[in-house]
């Protein structure tokens, strides 16, 4: 299914001028309780992930930094080692610090029912004072716990249980977590605001669902589909409303046009004066005349991905059951034409992930139908040509991208396992990425970009399959900080469609799904809202 502003692609202009998403429904598989594993097998819990974050000090709390390395069954190690050899030069400048002596060895990891037993050189328990000894634990802890099949840690010193550690007299005689050491948390920026209810729309609860922002209005497009005895589909209305948050009211409009037969991949855009649609009839919507319109038919693409450029629309890739396109075009309003795009250096993806920069189209790595690995790639259609970009992890399923004016945010989605992979922000003018701290990965969710944060709501939590997130969270780019929106009474959902106004984010429709024992589960799909106003967009 594709969403609006969801997963699999997004793309913000930024601010309130526009937005264009596209999303597939994809499940999280619930990992259950931690198995007893080795050090090596944590690598294979994190497929993909060369990077991991490393916890030393800034003044009274404990402070994350990432590190990178080569791909390796002893991720753990790893870590730990970075932890040991301490702060960068640049880092120190910036006030990072570590508590962990000089000279200190790690001598052994082992992990069994998610406690990792870390052994290290005596030279750790040197020194003295309070607030070092448990700064030091701590650092250890909170780079061991990153990983999730790690939620507790036990200490040993040159071989030997640490039942009581240092002279400070620290009982250790049990496993450890982040708990015992929440005084030292960094206090993350928290977002503050508040929630408010919309009333009911005046449409039918819509099963696809697509939404832009005019400047004044939210547009919601979605499709009623007709359902038989035994749930197949006899038939499928689109319909369309729009609500305006300043008179906290609704209007039904026109009816869109609709056609029989496979939907395909939807997504919308809003170039300023119309909403143009890509999905089962391409078509545009003028909030002026509550007229739709239909467009030419596109001389190539699937709309796998589909953005707004400030003059085209510009769609690409895209395909369905063991088919994929790697071609595409481009639609002018002006002329109410189209024109084919230049082909890729790369092959074609059936949800390809991607954003809009201003400058270029970039669609990072994925797969094709059959498994295999698609290379990343960037079109410019002011001169219709690609290049290639930087080799990058593969995107991982239902993964969403948007544009923060300087990188393109990357994160969410699920891997096969189960697992969501820590995100990334890609730099177009270097050619560089980065890694993102690790959030609590969501598939199926909402994501608008502010101008400042990226906000996300809804979907399903990392490890979940069948629990959705009331609460939202919200990434700070200049503080490379992760942090939580305020919980919602609006129920929670998967799927729901959002757009930022510049003040508000509003969210609408979705779904959840209900499972009885003995009995087919059961899907609800929704028509109700919300808006998160935060204190400080």
């Amino acid at each position: 299914m594709r969403i609006a502003l969801v997963f699999a692609s997004l793309v913000v202009l930024g601010g309130s001028i526009g937005i264009v998403l596209a999303a597939r429904d994809d499940g999280v598989v619930s990992l259950g309780a931690p198995p007893a594993v080795t050090n090596s097998q944590i690598a294979n819990a994190l497929p993909g992930q060369p990077s991991f974050e490393v916890w030393f000090s800034q003044g009274e709390s404990l402070a994350p930094v990432a590190r990178t390395h080569p791909p390796t069954l002893g991720v753990a190690t790893a870590a730990i080692n970075a932890l040991l050899k301490g702060p960068t030069r640049a880092e120190r400048r910036s006030g990072v610090t570590t508590a962990v002596p000089s000279g200190t060895r790690l001598l052994d990891i082992s992990i069994t029912k998610g406690v990792a037993t870390v052994d290290l050189t005596s030279e750790y328990q040197s020194g003295g004072g309070s607030l070092s000894m448990q700064m030091r634990l701590g650092q250890v802890v909170y780079t061991m716990t990153q990983f999730p099949t790690v939620q507790a840690v036990r200490f040993q010193l040159d071989g030997a249980p640490v039942n009581v550690f240092s002279g400070e007299g620290i009982v250790l005689d049990h496993p450890v977590g982040r708990s015992d050491y929440k005084d030292l948390a960094p206090s993350s920026p928290s977002v503050t605001g508040t929630w408010r209810e919309l009333p009911p729309a005046p449409i039918p609860a819509p099963d696809l669902r697509l939404s832009v922002w005019t400047g004044k209005e939210m547009i919601v497009f979605g499709r009623v589909d007709r359902l038989g005895s035994a749930g197949e589909i006899l038939g499928s209305t689109n319909v369309a409303a729009a609500y305006d948050p300043a008179a906290n009211t609704w209007r039904r409009l026109a009816s869109p046009l609709s056609a029989s037969g496979y939907s395909g991949n939807w997504d919308a855009a809003w170039t300023g004066k119309e909403m143009l649609v890509w999905g089962d009839v391409n078509q545009a919507f003028d909030p002026g005349t509550n007229r739709w319109r239909r467009l030419p038919a596109a001389p190539a693409g699937r709309g796998g991905i589909v953005v707004w450029t400030g003059r085209e629309l510009i769609e690409w890739g895209g395909g369905c059951c063991g088919d994929v396109s790697s071609d595409g075009a481009a639609y002018s309003p002006s002329t109410n034409s189209w024109r084919k795009i230049a082909l890729p250096p790369v092959g074609g993806q059936q949800a390809p992930v991607g954003a809009w920069t201003g400058k270029e189209l970039v669609i990072f790595p994925g797969q094709d139908p059959e498994g295999k690995a698609v290379g990343g790639s960037a079109y410019n259609p002011a001169t219709n040509t690609w290049r290639r970009i930087a080799s990058l992890p593969t995107s991982p399923a239902g993964a969403y991208a948007v544009w923060d004016g300087r990188e393109v945010l990357v994160a969410g989605g699920t891997q096969a396992n189960g697992l969501s992979p820590a995100g990334l922000a890609y730099d177009p003018a270097t050619n560089h990425s980065r890694r993102l701290p690790p959030s609590s990965g969501r598939a199926s969710a909402a994501a608008v970009w502010t101008g400042r944060r990226l906000l996300v709501w809804g979907g399903q939590t990392f490890p979940g399959a069948t629990v959705t997130a009331r609460h939202g969270l919200t990434y700070d780019p200049i503080g490379n900080r992760w942090s939580s929106l305020p919980e919602s009474a609006f129920p929670a959902r998967v799927d729901p469609t959002a757009v930022w106004t510049g003040r508000e984010l509003i969210v609408w429709g979705g779904s959840t799904t209900s499972c009885l024992r003995n009995a087919p589960c059961h899907t609800r799909l929704h028509a109700d809202g919300a808006a998160f106003r935060p204190t400080a967009p």
